[in-house]
């Protein structure tokens, strides 16, 4: 399959979970997430904010003083250290910080980034939404942090195309 036509199929997947199982695999993966050491042992965490399909692991780690969310700028992902309360809707709709967010954290800085993605292999590879924003930040070469995916049973294959730049994750947490 071609990635136009996995992106569609999961898609298909995703909606055809009821939320209420949505939000109970979500539980599950958040609980296994923040067990891990590298969730324990990180000083800064790069989250990124669901759309409405995706895993959400918010509801577990709301008050976390240590979580970054990333805003659209441009063609690229920027960090800001701050709470949930002050995310504000912003491009798609997404949930980010806003244009004048203080807090702006380098990727250099970050000890764990969770990684969103509609497709994932157990190997670590992935398959993004299709805009390239978190493949050019993976990219980074000052991005040493461990890159932890989140997805539900739904979004894993045994094998999905990849393109010479693509970077894996390092784990992956599914339910």
């Amino acid at each position: 399959m071609t990635k136009p036509e996995l992106r569609t199929l999961i898609r298909q997947r995703l909606r055809a979970m009821e939320p209420p199982e949505r939000a109970r695999q979500s539980q599950r993966i958040a609980a296994a997430l923040t067990a891990t050491p590298a969730w324990q042992g990180a000083r800064l965490i790069g989250l990124f904010s669901p759309l409405p399909l995706e895993v959400n692991v918010l509801p577990a780690v709301a008050g976390d003083l240590r979580l970054c969310f990333p805003r659209v700028q441009g063609e690229r992902l920027v960090f800001h250290r701050l709470g949930t309360d002050a995310l504000r809707p912003g491009r798609w709709n997404l949930m980010e910080p806003p244009e004048d967010a203080p807090g702006e954290v380098g990727a250099g800085a970050l000890d764990l980034v969770i990684v969103p993605g509609l497709g994932f292999t157990p190997e670590g590879h992935r398959l993004g939404r299709g805009g390239g924003y978190y493949d050019r930040f993976l990219a980074r070469p000052e991005l040493r942090a461990r890159l932890v995916g989140v997805c539900f049973g739904q979004q894993l294959f045994p094998t999905l195309p990849t393109e010479p730049h693509d970077r894996p994750v390092d784990q992956l947490i599914s339910a």
